[in-house]
């Protein structure tokens, strides 16, 4: 049994790694822009760059549940942040798009086994409250990507090159690896009996899972990926201004995370998630409708939107009570694949339609995944895993 003192420094330890890793996810769409005039390529280039990333995630996210169960969590931690800070390390040697590519896919890697780590042990720290728990490690997430927003859009302002800030970055990256081997993880006895890994490729619930967690994916990142670019080149603001937009978005996924935990655990998942999902779809809708006017909306969404990928963890970890980290695994690696070739998508139809048609990819991914979850309440009333 883990003490109680050292299950308080495990739940910090997790909510250090969620920020940590928003702090260099939120360099994305600052960067975007520095990285197709420094490399000259554009949104179609740097959407295959990043798909290397997910990659990294697909590997990461299938050995990470395997990883979890065979070896425990302890190690995925260790593995995952020493990947991870390699990656992150190299990256302020980056002098072309081959080796841009090559330290967001090692980052990806690592990234992925700390996710699939902190996603399967939350459940276990918080019985009863898995919701709430998970919702505020989230937060962490969100908290993590406002602080970047609001430094990266001052820093880049004041002429500090992208290189000199992933250079910053990669401290918090060693940190995380100090805490992965000090810090005590509890056993966790796997149940089996009566159960295969194999029946779950067999599990049609596992696939209603996959595009439901897909559309949530690519809702997300468009809106990450793609809105500093989207206010830039349809507004023409300078990057200060177009950041302040991207810092309220993700202030507002940061509060999201911190307070809808707490309304999930209310409501219920499914019905709490459903109602995030269809505000999410409006705010985001009707902000592309109203043009510039719109863009508090559109960074208004990301209350909304914070639920969507930890709510999908605590659902998909009760639906598959056995063997929930390898389902977990399993399920947000075969969505990461999707989630590849429909971002790559994303991204020819920013260099041939224009950043604000290709930004409708948002709601509507939105509202695909509200109907999918829909679906899979229906037939998880109807049967028991």
């Amino acid at each position: 049994m883990i003490t109680k003192s050292n299950k308080s420094f495990l739940i910090f330890t997790l909510f250090y790694f969620y920020f940590t890793m928003a702090l260099f996810d939120a360099s994305r769409g600052n960067f975007i822009p520095f990285f197709i005039e420094e490399f000259k390529i554009n949104n179609t280039v740097i959407s295959l760059i990043l798909s290397l990333n997910t990659l990294g995630n697909i590997i990461g996210s299938f050995l990470g549940g395997h990883f979890c169960e065979k070896y425990g969590h302890k190690t995925v931690y260790i593995i995952g942040s020493v990947i991870a800070a390699i990656g992150v390390l190299i990256s302020p040697f980056t002098q072309n798009i081959f080796m841009l590519g090559l330290f967001y896919f090692i980052y990806g890697i690592g990234r992925q086994f700390l996710c699939i780590g902190i996603d399967s042990m939350v459940p276990i720290l918080s019985v009863g409250f898995e919701s709430i728990l998970m919702n505020i490690t989230h937060f962490m997430f969100g908290l993590g990507s406002f602080a970047g927003q609001s430094a990266y859009g001052k820093l880049l302002s004041q002429g500090i090159p992208w290189r000199t800030i992933y250079l910053y970055l990669g401290i918090f990256f060693v940190v995380s690896v100090i805490l992965s081997i000090i810090v005590k993880t509890p056993k966790i006895q796997v149940t089996s009996v009566s159960f295969k890994r194999t029946d779950l490729y067999k599990n049609p619930l596992v696939y209603m899972f996959v595009l439901a967690l897909t559309f949530g994916l690519i809702s997300e990142s468009v809106i990450i990926t793609w809105f500093i670019s989207y206010i830039r080149e349809s507004y023409l603001l300078n990057p200060a201004d177009a950041a302040k937009f991207a810092s309220m978005f993700f202030l507002m996924f940061a509060l999201g995370r911190l307070c809808g935990g707490f309304v999930l655990n209310k409501l219920g998942d499914y019905k709490g998630l459903k109602l995030f999902l269809l505000m999410a779809a409006i705010f985001t809708l009707a902000g592309l409708l109203l043009k510039q006017k719109g863009l508090i909306l559109i960074s208004m969404s990301g209350f909304f939107i914070s639920l969507t990928f930890p709510t999908f963890m605590v659902i998909i970890n009760s639906a598959f009570r056995q063997n929930s980290s390898f389902a977990i695994g399993l399920i947000v690696t075969i969505s990461n694949i999707l989630y590849v070739v429909l971002f790559n998508i994303t991204g020819v139809l920013n260099d041939l339609f224009g950043t604000y048609a290709a930004f409708y990819a948002a709601p509507i991914s939105i509202i695909c995944c509200f109907m999918m979850l829909s679906i899979i309440g229906k037939k998880l009333n109807n049967e028991k895993i």
